[in-house]
This record gives C-alpha cells, structure tokens and sequence, in this order.
C-alpha cells in the first residue's frame, strides 16, 4: 500500500519529469493530487482507556459486551483487561482503535460515557496503532 510520504515522491517526480499528460494542466494534476491524498487510508490509533464502573457491584463483563455490540462505526474494541482498584473493585483497561481524524477521540469519549453501568472514564494514553502500548 502506498503511503503518503510515497505518494507526495511519486507527485513531484511526475511534476518535474513533465508526465502530467493524463490530467491537462498543471492545476489539474495538483487538484487531482489532492483527492488522492484524501483518499489514501488514514492512519489509526490506539486509545487506552481506563473505565471505571458506576456502582462496585457492577458487572464488568456486562460492560464490555455492550461496548463491543454497538461500538461507533470505524472505532473497535482491540483489547481489554480487568484491573484491581481496592478490596474487590475492578476498573476495565480498554485499546480501542479509530481513525487518526478530527473528531474521532471525542466520539469515542462520549460513546463509552452512556454506556449503562460507566462512571468515569480516563484516557491512559493515545498511540499510533504500529506501537505497542505496555
């Protein structure tokens, strides 16, 4: 797959050898370039996501299975893991993947925030999804 850093490389050799004859000006193929570049898969993120449950009583499992079901479109629930707060309370440690686009973090935020059973939310950390979060 093409990236974009390759694409730009590919544009300005096809600029400066002269080889814009499938598009007719110069202004063409710099607007042809750019619905390319558009079009070219965005990169996705990882985001860690510390959920805490509204009441000690519950149920962890039913969180996650809701969170799963009705997920946003272009966003998934990668991992998750249950970690020991206090004296039999539980928080969920989430990676949840979405686009690396305007809007996407926020979307997410509110997504898991009504779900039944959430308190509180904290994003742990934001990572491109190639790099492993520890």
């Amino acid at each position: 797959m093409m990236n974009v850093s390759n694409f730009i490389v590919l544009i300005v050799v096809m600029f400066c050898s002269g080889d814009v004859k499938a598009v007719g000006s110069s202004q063409d193929f710099i607007n042809v370039s750019i619905v390319v570049l558009r079009d070219l898969k965005m990169s996705r993120l990882v985001a860690r996501v510390k959920i805490l449950p509204s009441e000690a009583e519950t149920d962890l499992d039913d969180i996650i299975n809701k969170l799963k079901l009705a997920v946003p479109n272009g966003m998934g629930l990668e991992r998750y893991e249950k970690e020991p707060i206090a004296f039999g309370l539980y928080s969920l440690i989430c990676d949840f993947t979405l686009n690396d686009e305007e809007g996407q973090m926020d979307s997410l935020e509110d997504y898991i925030k009504k779900t039944k059973g959430v308190s509180e939310i904290q994003v742990m950390s934001v990572s491109r999804k190639s790099v492993n979060i520890r």
